[in-house]
């Protein structure tokens, strides 16, 4: 028996999936995923023996956005990556938009969700690096213009962007002085390293580009037995330094815990990120990608300037965004969390060298 979410979700789809000529009869609602945190929901059909998952696309796509999109997926899905390719339309389409939005039917690829402390953890993990790694290989030879987001959603501009809901965060009327204060410290911290980040990785030349995933963690991927079974969500792909993609989806794996009961992703650790994933994760991306000259050594600057957007989305997601959370968080749990942000920075420092060496030694 369909769940409440199904039966709402198969109302809502029928005059949808209509324009790739399916009708009521043609479909079976299976499942509803959720987004990140909860979000929107994502209708699984079943349609002429195939599923597929309904996906409304973020509001402002422009036609060039979906062009480069549905290309790049095409690209990676072709040269053997497990990436969902689109139904097409009877006209050729690959899409269909309403008055609701831009909706795609993208084919459902199965696997297990990652969990950081599960039996297939740690293997998990490589395998994350190693297909992160083949990606950004198969992308090098993706024939596109670069397709670039603008200024204020650059690296630098995002770090920017989220450096000051830290701060918005922090003036909050709701949290004590104790936790306010961590906040800000927080966010001066990270303003003070996003200068430095910028400064170091404005380098002459400057670390390989290419059109990366650019949300390559773990609620985007699915695991089979030995390998990445699926790669969801190119919503944010887009041409960047590949390096921070790297520093990014390394902060993700081996810096916060992804536990099955919880969408949560509190630190690891206490302080920093686990150096012993770090290698791991480091050694089996660099035997797929090994490192351009000099670029080994930008790894703690990439971290630096990715490090706010993860403190939001993840480590402190409650604290940044409280009206969406209910009840009252604990406070000594939360300052722990904090004391983990500032002690962060003595981490990265201490670990520059190493971090280096781990991807420089795999290559």
């Amino acid at each position: 028996m369909l769940d409440e979410d199904a039966n709402v979700a198969r109302d809502e789809i029928i005059p949808i999936v209509a324009a790739w000529g399916l009708s009521a009869a043609d479909v079976r609602v299976v499942a509803t995923l959720p987004g990140m945190a909860g979000t929107m929901l994502h209708p699984v059909i079943e349609t002429r023996g195939q599923r597929y998952v309904l996906r409304r696309q973020p509001p402002g796509l422009t036609a060039a956005d979906l062009r480069f999109r549905h290309a790049f997926m095409a690209h990676l899905a072709n040269s053997g990556l497990p990436v969902p390719r689109l139904l097409p339309r009877a006209d050729g389409a690959t899409c269909t938009i309403t008055e609701d939005g831009v909706y795609e039917l993208q084919t459902r690829l199965e696997g297990r969700e990652f969990v950081t402390d599960d039996a297939t953890g740690e293997a998990d993990l490589e395998a994350a690096a190693r297909m992160l790694g083949r990606l950004h290989q198969v992308s090098a030879a993706f024939a596109w213009e670069p397709h670039r987001w603008p200024e204020d959603r650059s690296a630098d501009g995002l770090a920017q962007a989220y450096i000051a809901l830290i701060h918005q965060a922090a003036e909050h009327p709701a949290v004590s002085d104790a936790v306010a204060n961590g906040l800000a410290r927080t966010a001066e911290t990270c303003e003070g390293r996003r200068v430095a980040a910028v400064a170091a990785l404005a380098v002459e030349p400057a670390p390989p580009q290419l059109h990366i995933h650019g949300d390559y963690q773990a609620h985007n991927l699915r695991f089979g037995p030995e390998e990445v079974s699926a790669i969801y969500d190119f919503d944010a792909a887009r041409w960047d330094t590949r390096l921070l993609e790297l520093a990014y989806s390394l902060l993700y794996f081996t810096g916060v815990r992804w536990d099955d009961a919880s969408s949560a992703t509190p630190p690891l650790v206490d302080d920093g990120m686990d150096i012993l994933r770090v290698h791991r994760f480091l050694s089996a991306y660099g035997r797929e990608a090994p490192p351009a000259e000099g670029e080994a050594q930008l790894v703690a600057d990439a971290l630096a300037l990715v490090f706010p957007i993860i403190f939001v989305n993840g480590v402190a997601e409650d604290m940044n965004f409280p009206d969406e959370f209910e009840g009252e968080a604990d406070e000594e749990e939360t300052l722990t969390r904090l004391h983990w942000a500032d002690t962060f920075w003595l981490w990265l420092d201490r670990y520059r060298d190493t971090l280096a060496q781990a991807w420089e030694a795999s290559s």
